[in-house]
């Protein structure tokens, strides 16, 4: 028995509900901090924590944590279609893949946080480098967009578009507005609602250039591939035989 399960996704749709639910997650974490930082109700039987952007281990960060995980496996799904088309930079959407899956781990365990832990006092933490792991995320990301040029060179105007958008206001928020923060911090400390807006300036860039980066996707899989099937096979059942012997025959 052979089940086919055809799937049929509008990438305007999908866009829009995760435009909205991002600037409603922004909107309800600025109301906390608010509430917070200018009103002195810190808690609010712990909603303010629960969707504070700045926090983790939250509604925000298993978000995006899940979105993240979702364009991983947008990217794999695209990498076998291309792998089965014989088509070129297989190894580049794999890689994609890759990195998604990582930064989907990274937004639970917190593992770039935990990075300054393991840089200890090798650069200086003051200004802009107060988080030391933009020392390592700048460059790192850098020799990222220089071994992609060619690959994003190759991909359909739109697309190619649609992914320096993304890029762009992704970098703009885990890096720029990271930096900011940092420095903010290193010059007045956390604890103030200015610092809260520059965080949700931050996660806002981050979660919108993922948003970007799904309707991207979804629309290079709609001009690339007319449909998307999903086989669920069973085998066949086999009646079972009786073994016969020559006794059994004589009898």
């Amino acid at each position: 028995m052979v089940v086919k399960l055809t799937l049929s996704i509008s990438p305007k749709r999908v866009a829009l509900v995760l435009t909205i639910v991002v600037i409603g997650l922004s909107i309800v974490s600025l109301a906390g901090q608010f509430s917070r930082h200018i009103l002195g109700h810190g808690s609010l039987f712990g909603l303010v924590r629960l969707f504070n952007v700045g926090e983790d281990s939250n509604i925000p960060t298993w978000y995006s944590s899940i979105t993240l995980l979702f364009c991983s496996l947008l990217l794999a799904f695209i990498a076998t279609s291309q792998k089965i088309a014989r088509a070129r930079y297989i190894l580049h959407w794999k890689v994609l893949s890759a990195i998604f899956l990582y930064l989907s781990i990274d937004e639970v365990a917190m593992i770039h946080e935990n990075a300054d832990a393991m840089l200890g006092s090798s650069i200086s933490r003051t200004g802009f480098l107060h988080y030391g792991w933009v020392a390592v995320g700048v460059p790192l990301t850098l020799i990222f967009v220089v071994s992609y040029l060619k690959f994003l060179a190759h991909l359909p105007r739109k697309t190619r578009l649609l992914f320096f958008v993304a890029g762009t206001i992704f970098v703009s928020g885990a890096i720029g507005a990271e930096m900011f923060a940092g420095r903010y911090d290193d010059l007045y400390g956390y604890e103030n609602m200015t610092y809260a807006m520059i965080t949700a300036v931050e996660e806002f860039c981050e979660m919108f250039g993922i948003v970007v980066f799904i309707y991207a996707l979804l629309s290079y899989m709609k001009l690339n591939l007319t449909e998307v099937h999903f086989c669920i096979q069973k085998a066949a059942m086999q009646p079972k035989r009786r073994v016969i012997n020559d006794g059994e025959l004589q009898r």
